[in-house]
């Protein structure tokens, strides 16, 4: 059975509309991408789309290769743009350049990705994923869970969603193959390290819960008929990631409204 979001996206676009419809000013997201990647081209789309929907200013700042004291300059630059609420620096950036110094430079009130840690937003992705977790009526607190991965967009926010809440879990950033029976020994499976079908049938059983956090890690088509519930390959944790990362948008916006 698969966790579909349909209703639940539209619930949600309609609550950011009437958010929307409250703001006086028109908020601008700011994204900063760097290379040619075409999933992330995809990534970037869906969100130029609900930035149409929702009457939001998108200013795409697109480099082929760019060193980090432009990268910086281009931050500090928005940093002080007044029409700029929201800035979100799209990962991976390229090994040339220190990300974590990057992320650091984004104002903490236009972090709305929360890549920091401490930015005042949760992270869209985490909440993309407990809010649809929660929508079929999944009792996470009492499952016993495993985290595939540590990156700053999933892995790491969302365990600390887990502590913050003090839920039990365990989580493998790197090595998994070598752990395959410890991964299976587990009722939810939240895979979140970017590597393509990382997930194997060897890792699932018949009454897990399956969660692709990165739209990558797991071959739905093949996962499906092995386990109890899993995410679909589109038009869940993608659109709902997009979702939250605009209400942190539409929150930033309001300070300044």
């Amino acid at each position: 059975m698969q966790l579909l979001a349909k209703k639940l996206l539209d619930e949600r676009l309609a609550q950011l509309l009437a958010c929307r419809r409250k703001l006086f000013l028109t908020p601008g997201l700011a994204l900063i991408w760097v290379g040619e990647d075409t999933q992330t081209d995809v990534f970037i789309r869906a969100k130029q789309a609900m930035a149409k929907k929702l009457d939001c200013q998108f200013f795409l700042h697109h480099f082929h290769s760019a060193s980090q004291q432009q990268l910086e300059s281009v931050i500090d630059g928005l940093n002080n743009r007044q029409d700029i609420h929201g800035i979100v620096l799209q990962l991976p950036l390229p090994k040339t350049v220190d990300t974590t110094e990057l992320i650091s430079r984004v104002k903490l009130e236009k972090d709305i990705d929360n890549l920091s840690g401490n930015s005042p937003y949760g992270s869209p992705t985490p909440s993309s994923i407990m809010t649809l977790l929660s929508y079929h009526n999944i009792d996470i607190k009492n499952l016993k869970t495993i985290i595939l991965g540590a990156g700053k967009l999933v892995g790491r926010p969302l365990a600390n969603v887990f502590r913050g809440n003090g839920w039990e879990f365990d989580q493998i950033e790197r090595g998994t193959a070598k752990q395959v029976n410890f991964i299976r020994d587990h009722d939810l499976l939240i895979a979140a390290t970017g590597v393509r079908d990382l997930v194997t049938p060897a890792m699932v059983h018949k009454d897990m819960v399956v969660v692709d956090g990165s739209g990558l890690d797991v071959d739905v088509k093949q996962i499906e008929p092995l386990v109890k519930k899993i995410t679909p390959k589109k038009g869940a944790i993608g659109p709902l990631t997009v979702s939250f990362l605009f209400e942190n948008l539409l929150t930033a916006s309001k300070q300044r409204n």
